[in-house]
């Protein structure tokens, strides 16, 4: 047995007979009143991890909410794994998990150089770090907007989108309220506070502060397509999820947009076996959502096995240019040719009509009610 296991055991033990006198009572003030949060996943099960905080914090252990720790002043320190537990400036025995609190809204906590917001939890297994940060979902938001749209559209666009980002955070948030994590820092496109809010993007959230969609009195699961090319379709059978979301919608708009928006591409056998690391395709089948050309999935096979691909993987897997899933293929003997409509994965709003109806004088909510018929907008500020 680990000299680390065993003082592990050690301390467990010790903490038993204290529960006999008195069960520790959790301390820490973060997890009571709060507004609606969503977890960010920084780093995973890293070897190093500088963190520093600025200002008033504390430290917690996320087990039991107990204070470990606690100060006025900053303090800056590389995490180290020891055989008695997380060290950070000082030694935490028997603890393998702590939680950095800002003591108030000046101050703030920094891993690697970035700032965050809110609160930030590191957990230790097998010497490896792996990081959370735990951010209010307006500051998140701003982060991951700003990201994302990087010039300005209309206002009322924009108003719509920062509403339809919510809605999703919070679905997940309240959905998920037991995850490690909610989503990854480098697939969202969240920086933290270390990137400024785009002024543009930064109005968007607080015009529509603490708005989101609900069906069935809750929050769902959705996104946006840059253009629909004239449907739109179910998140759920986009992302292969078993959730009650809104069903999509016809777009007469991006319609009659439709052949403008054409686009082809054509790649090799070699090429696409390459990307997909499966040899030989000689086949390629696509799983087409019923009445409508959105393709959830493709089949590849070389007639003794078969992979199957969700839409959103096989994009990654070949790049940008397969601009949607509203796609034919023509499989020739040495090439594939996608031809394809709009651009995106073809759910929720379509910002292609979106920007034609707010330069209509459509607002928000008239546009959001387009896309999401059988919805309805409220505000909720927690969870």
């Amino acid at each position: 047995m680990s000299l680390r296991h065993l003082m592990t055991l050690l301390i467990g033990g010790l903490g038993m007979m204290c529960n006999l006198i008195s069960s520790p009572q959790s301390t820490d003030f973060s997890q009571r009143v709060k507004p609606a949060t969503l977890k960010v996943l920084l780093h995973k099960e890293v070897p190093q991890v500088l963190l520093e905080v600025k200002g008033r914090h504390h430290i917690y252990n996320p087990l039991n909410g107990v204070e470990m720790t606690w100060g006025v002043v900053s303090r800056k320190f590389p995490l180290k794994s020891t055989e008695y537990g997380l060290h950070w400036g000082e030694q935490f025995p028997g603890t393998f998990h702590l939680r950095f609190v800002p003591g108030d809204s000046q101050s703030s906590v920094l891993v690697n150089g970035i700032q965050y917001r809110g609160c930030v939890e590191v957990s230790l297994n097998d010497n490896l770090f792996t990081v959370v940060n735990e951010v209010d979902i307006e500051s998140y938001l701003k982060s991951t907007l700003s990201s994302e749209f990087t010039a300005p559209l209309p206002d009322e666009v924009l108003n719509s989108v920062a509403i339809v980002a919510r809605t999703s955070a919070y679905f997940l948030a309240k959905e998920y309220p037991e995850s490690p994590w909610h989503v990854v820092a480098s697939e969202c496109g969240y920086q933290g506070t270390s990137m400024l809010a785009k002024p543009y993007i930064d109005k968007a959230v607080s015009a529509t502060y603490h708005a989101i969609l609900t069906y069935d009195d809750k929050p769902f699961a959705t996104c946006w397509t840059k253009d629909s090319a004239g449907q739109t379709v179910d998140f759920a059978a986009i992302f292969r999820k078993s959730l009650q979301t809104p069903p999509g919608i016809f777009s007469p708009i991006a319609k009659n947009h439709r052949i403008e928006s054409k686009w082809t591409l054509t790649c090799s056998k070699a090429q696409l076996e390459e990307a997909t690391r499966f040899a030989k395709i000689s086949t390629i089948d696509l799983y087409i959502v019923p009445d409508s050309s959105k393709v959830y999935g493709i089949k590849v096979s070389n007639g003794h096995q078969e992979k199957d691909f969700d839409f959103i993987t096989f994009q990654k897997l070949i790049g940008p240019e397969l601009k949607s899933n509203d796609f034919a293929l023509d499989v020739r003997e040495d090439s594939c040719t996608f031809t394809g409509y709009g651009e995106g994965p073809g759910v929720g709003l379509c910002l292609y009509t979106a920007k034609i109806l707010a330069e209509k004088g459509e607002k928000a909510p008239q546009i959001l009610h387009t896309f999401y018929p059988d919805t309805r907008l409220e505000k909720v500020k927690s969870l």
